[in-house]
């Protein structure tokens, strides 16, 4: 057998693998009954950098989560999430540490215009939005330990949301969703973060794009201190085509064929990325496959 092809033979048999191990150890998960009382990944309908409107219901496992500053009487929206029970939300670390002049106070479901209530669209109207305190925030222990590395948390809210075709959860990797996404797979990212770099203009409507995966070593030139690990996915480095200032936290989504038909599935996290937008340098997103059992671990207690 030439080295080529025994490189090839154990790329083939290795990752295969790599997902039943990450599988045999949250088949049995007591948090999957908890997941399972729930209809997850359906869209309702059938910037984000360079990004599309989304359709009315596209998302409705997007959350935002708003801030409050001292001395301002309204909110800043300044992160994302995915909603994936009616009480627990999954976002990066890093939009949930303490600072000295805001607060996180409120998860808001729902939205999708954020200049109207409720939002329509040809004649068809979502239910109003709906706003949520905060019960408990548990963030990753080794959060920034080292820097930039297990950005990722999960928000409880005080009381459930009221699920609906426009509020509904996102569904979290099983089996066969958990190999490692392919160089070039194409996945989703959605926000309402900067779409102007210029102007700093954040999005009214919702928004989402298409990123490929790229080799993870990409993702080195985004800090001299930073090395991507298999805690990591490595997406982006397209022109114009980004996550972008305030969708931090949001989710990278993958839809996958199920018996009960495509679903949405929560893959990763928008970490971080360079400081210019939509320049062809790659972000980083937290891996939801390799953090599975934690976020399990965390929506039973």
């Amino acid at each position: 057998m030439t080295l080529g092809k025994r490189i090839c033979f154990l790329l083939v048999f290795f990752a295969p693998r790599v997902k039943t191990d990450l599988w045999r150890k949250v088949a049995n998960h007591p948090a999957w009954n908890i997941l399972d009382t729930f209809e997850c990944g359906f869209s309702a309908s059938d910037r984000i950098i360079g990004g599309f409107n989304a359709a009315l219901g596209q998302f409705p496992w997007i959350v935002r989560l708003g801030y409050s500053l001292s001395e301002e009487p309204e909110l800043e929206w300044m992160c994302g999430g995915a909603l994936v029970t009616d009480r627990h939300v999954v976002t990066a670390a890093h939009c949930v540490q303490p600072a000295d002049d805001f607060t996180l106070t409120t998860i808001r479901v729902g939205e999708h215009n954020t200049e109207t209530n409720p939002d329509c669209e040809m004649q068809v109207c979502a239910p109003p939005l709906q706003d949520r305190k905060i019960k408990t925030i548990r963030s990753h222990s080794q959060f920034n330990k080292p820097a930039f590395h297990n950005d990722l948390a999960i928000i409880v809210m005080d009381k459930p949301v009221q699920l609906n075709d426009y509020v509904s959860p996102i569904c979290l990797p099983r089996e066969d969703q958990l190999a490692a996404l392919r160089l070039g797979e194409l996945v989703t990212v959605a926000g309402w973060g900067t779409m102007n770099m210029t102007t700093e203009q954040r999005a009214k409507i919702l928004q989402y794009v298409a990123v490929p995966i790229v080799k993870p070593e990409t993702c080195n030139i985004i800090s001299q201190s930073f090395r991507v690990t298999d805690t990591e996915i490595c997406a982006g480095a397209q022109h114009n085509k980004d996550a972008c200032g305030g969708d931090s936290g949001g989710p990278m989504m993958k839809v996958f064929d199920t018996p009960d038909g495509p679903k949405n599935v929560l893959v990763g996290v928008v970490s971080f990325g360079p400081t210019i937008c939509g320049i062809k340098k790659p972000a980083v997103y937290t891996s939801v496959p390799h953090f599975l059992k934690w976020i399990l671990d965390n929506i039973m207690k």
